[in-house]
């Protein structure tokens, strides 16, 4: 009755999750569009509009985590699909007006701040929702779907602007998100007896907040893959640094393949995720097994300037996807290691401190990698797979003795 009760759970979760998605990449393509064709002289208003989000996840993200463990989870996913659901509806009507820089600016703002409480949610309610030995399949079908919309997404995005225009580009979407919150109504948690949330102690959230923190530097495994997805993220802001600069890599030599090597990459990303879900979850639920996961991550970059001596368009790629297949592995592994070895009280706050370090360290990394000029030089991505394999390296040898080497 639980197995069948977790796969019905998994549906909703993914459909959920696919629509919400669809809703996410359309939104930010057609304002993307609206925006440069409004501003076409004014580039900063395009920069204003993505930075806005980063700024608001730094902010929020903690206290997202913090809303997130004090219960109710189902109720906030719902909630926060049908605030998105409006705030389209909202920016749909100023698409065509004089506001509409200040319109769409504000409602990316706003889904941000959203998507600071919900992502932390949507994080942690799969521990109760799904059962332990399912969780590292969902989150590889998951992943995979994911993928796979990131690549139509701009498709369908286009397709919509040409049959409906922004407006109703924004209205669907809008339709995308209420979409999503019923099939979250439609979540039954596993354990029969639910929490008693009505006799937990009221706490304010600078109070939850440390908690969290605390918690999470006492867990040490835990802290130290939060340690470690911080560093990476480090080096990966260089490989996203220098991916553009492949244009210019390979001028003269192949046509647009900074496209093809994106294609490439979710290619890999979703033969990662397929390939994930057939692994073992006694294998790849290790604290050992992530570090040799990641360890092919950077070996796949260490591959790209030796598979450029031949000047094989297909050779030169097949790095990319090396390079998305483990990255995706990686990550999903990741998540799963923390959905199962976390309290189930305390997982919305680690995933957002996770999400936060990981969208403060991202701009160190491209900061460095730009101050010191490695981009235009094929040899720059052995520079960054070098750095994530001499990193798994330390973990896997040196950080987790004992109790660290398999996790709790």
């Amino acid at each position: 009755m639980t197995e069948k009760k977790s796969k019905r759970n998994e549906g909703l979760l993914i459909f959920g999750r696919w629509t919400s998605k669809i809703g996410d990449i359309v939104f930010d393509y057609v304002n993307s569009v609206v925006l440069v064709h409004a501003f076409t002289k004014s580039s900063w208003v395009l920069a204003l509009y993505q930075s806005s989000q980063t700024i608001v996840q730094i902010i929020f993200n903690l206290i997202g985590g913090a809303i997130a463990d004090g219960g109710k989870r189902k109720k906030i996913l719902i909630t926060t699909d049908l605030l998105s659901a409006i705030v389209c509806l909202i920016a749909s009507f100023f698409v065509q007006s004089k506001l509409v820089a200040v319109a769409l600016i504000s409602a990316n703002a706003f889904l941000a701040l959203i998507f600071a409480f919900s992502s932390p949610t949507f994080k942690a309610i799969v521990r109760e929702m799904v059962s332990k030995e399912r969780i590292v399949k969902y989150n590889s079908i998951s992943n995979a779907g994911k993928e796979l919309i990131s690549m139509a997404g701009p498709i369908i995005g286009v397709a919509l602007m040409s049959l409906v225009g922004a407006r109703g580009s924004l209205i669907i979407n809008a339709i995308t998100f209420f979409i999503s919150a019923i099939s979250e109504c439609l979540l039954v948690k596993l354990e029969s007896e639910e929490k008693k949330e009505d006799g937990k102690e009221k706490k304010n959230i600078i109070k939850d907040i440390k908690e969290g923190l605390k918690y999470l530097y006492n867990e040490k495994p835990v802290f130290a893959l939060l340690v470690l997805s911080a560093l990476v993220n480090f080096f990966l802001a260089g490989y996203n640094l220098l991916l553009p600069y492949t244009d210019i890599m390979y001028e003269g030599v192949f046509e647009g393949f900074y496209a093809k090597a994106m294609a490439a990459e979710a290619i890999g990303a979703i033969f990662g995720s397929l390939i994930n879900s057939k692994i073992p979850s006694s294998f790849s639920n290790k604290y050992s097994s992530l570090t040799i996961f990641l360890g092919l991550n950077g070996a796949s970059l260490l591959l790209v300037p030796l598979v450029n001596i031949p000047r094989n368009q297909i050779l030169c790629l097949l790095p990319i996807v090396l390079f998305g297949a483990s990255l995706t592995i990686f990550n999903i592994n990741l998540m799963s290691y923390v959905q199962v070895n976390v309290a189930e009280e305390f997982l919305g706050r680690v995933f957002s401190v996770i999400f936060t370090v990981a969208v403060m360290f991202m701009p160190l990394g491209s900061w460095f990698f730009s101050i010191f000029n490695f981009a235009e030089n094929i040899n720059s991505f052995a520079i960054v797979g070098a750095g994530i394999v001499v990193l798994s390296l330390i973990y896997l040898f040196f950080v987790h003795p004992g109790e660290l080497k398999e996790g709790k």
